[in-house]
C-alpha cells in the first residue's frame, strides 16, 4: 500500500485531494466487504467446495494488512510443535516472490527453521499433496489462512497488532480491514501481538473481541529482541550493544513504528529511518542509496529485520566499511501460555 493511500486512509492527509478521495474509497469498500461477505457465505453452505485434511491444519491469519507479526508467530508455533514431537510442515503463498521462487517471509521461516519444511505455493491443497509426497508431516501450518477458506482447518488463530488493532475500522481501500470485525466470530484463538509496545490500547481490544466472540481465548505476545546479528559476516551476539550507537534503520513493514520502538528501547540513536512499502523488492538504487547517506554522515551500522536482510544482503558491495546488522526477534508468550499449549496438545494429540 502506498505511503500517500495510508496518509489518506488514517487521516493524516488534510489536502484537498485527499478529502475528494476518501469518499471514494468508503464506497469501494462498502462493494468490497459485501464481496468478502458472499464469498464467505458460498463457502459457508458448500456452494464453493473445500478441502479437508485428514492432519490436522492450523490457520495463523489476520483481519488486518500488514504489520501484524504473522511471520515470527508462524515460526514460533512451529518450533513449538517440533520440540513437542511434532513434524510440522508450513504452507505460504509467498507474496511478491523474489526470482528465486522464495518471498522474503519464506526465506525467514526457511532460515529460522531448517528442520521444518515450507511449502511456497499460492495453492495451499497443491502444497499439501507436494508434501505428502516430499515429506512426512502430521501437522500443517497455514500462513496468512484466515481468508483462506477454500481448506478447511481444525484451528483458526487470529494475530491482533496491539499497537493498531483494526486500523480505522474501515475493510480495503478505505481502511486497512480485509473483512469486516464480525468476521472474528470464527476464530478459534486470538494471539495478541506487540502487547508491550500497545499496553495501552489492551483492555480495549479484549473488549472488541469479546464482543464479537466472547468465548475465545486470548494470548497475549511481544516481540522480544534475543540479539544482534551482522548480516555478511553470520556472526551474532546475544546482547544489544552493537545497537548502542548511532545507526541507520531500514524496514519495509506494513506497520514500521513497532521496529523502530524496538531499536530505541535497545538504545539505538536512531539517524534517520528508512521506510519502503511492505514486502518491498530492494533495487540495487535502493541499497546504495541507504549506503551513501551512511557514507556521507560518517555512519558505519545500518540496522534492519530479518525479513528485509534476505533481499538487503543480495548487494554486499555496497557495504564494504558499513555493518549490515539485524535486529533478532523471538515471539515470547506473557499470558495465556498454558491455554496455547493445551490447544495445541488437544488438536495434535487427540
Amino acid at each position: 500500500m502506498s505511503f500517500f493511500l495510508r496518509r489518506v486512509i488514517s487521516g493524516e492527509d488534510h489536502s484537498l485531494v485527499a478529502l475528494a478521495v476518501r469518499p471514494v474509497l468508503w464506497v469501494l469498500s462498502c462493494l468490497y466487504a459485501l464481496i468478502v461477505v458472499i464469498l464467505r457465505w458460498f463457502y459457508g453452505t458448500g456452494f464453493f467446495g473445500s478441502v479437508a485434511e485428514r492432519y490436522p491444519v492450523i490457520s495463523v491469519g489476520n483481519i488486518t494488512v500488514g504489520g501484524v507479526g504473522k511471520t515470527p508467530l508462524v515460526i514460533f508455533l512451529a518450533k513449538t510443535l517440533y520440540a513437542r514431537g511434532k513434524h510440522p510442515v508450513i504452507l505460504t503463498r509467498g507474496y511478491m516472490a523474489a526470482e528465486n521462487g522464495r518471498s522474503d517471509e519464506a526465506e525467514m521461516m526457511a532460515e529460522c527453521l531448517p528442520e521444518v519444511p515450507v511449502m511456497v505455493n499460492s495453492d495451499r491443497v497443491l502444497a499439501i499433496k507436494q508434501a505428502k509426497e516430499q515429506y512426512m508431516p502430521d501437522v500443517f501450518i497455514l500462513d496468512d489462512g484466515f481468508q483462506h477458506w477454500r481448506l478447511q482447518r481444525d484451528l483458526d488463530i487470529v494475530a491482533i497488532d496491539a499497537t493498531n488493532p483494526f486500523g480505522n475500522g474501515h475493510v480495503l481501500p478505505r481502511g486497512l480491514l480485509r473483512e469486516p470485525l464480525h468476521a472474528l466470530k470464527r476464530a478459534d484463538l486470538f494471539i495478541l501481538t506487540k502487547t508491550d509496545l500497545g499496553a495501552a490500547n489492551v483492555p480495549a481490544i479484549k473488549a472488541v473481541l469479546m464482543k464479537y466472540n466472547f468465548d475465545c481465548p486470548i494470548v497475549e505476545t511481544i516481540h522480544a529482541p534475543v540479539g544482534v546479528k551482522d548480516v555478511l559476516t553470520g556472526k551474532r551476539q546475544s546482547g544489544f550493544d552493537l545497537l548502542k550507537d548511532t545507526v541507520v534503520g531500514v524496514c519495509a513493514l506494513g506497520l514500521p513504528g513497532s521496529f523502530e520502538a524496538l531499536l530505541l528501547r535497545e538504545g539505538a540513536v536512531i539517524e534517520r529511518m528508512f521506510h519502503f512499502k511492505d514486502h518491498h523488492l530492494y533495487t540495487k538504487n535502493d541499497v546504495w542509496k541507504i549506503a551513501a547517506y551512511c557514507r556521507t554522515k560518517k555512519l558505519n551500522k545500518v540496522v534492519t529485520t530479518h525479513k528485509d536482510a534476505v533481499k538487503i544482503r543480495n548487494f554486499p558491495e555496497a557495504f564494504q566499511g558499513i555493518s549490515l546488522l539485524v535486529l533478532e526477534i523471538e515471539i515470547k508468550v506473557t499470558d495465556g501460555k498454558d491455554e496455547l499449549l493445551s490447544r495445541l496438545d488437544s488438536l495434535c494429540y487427540c
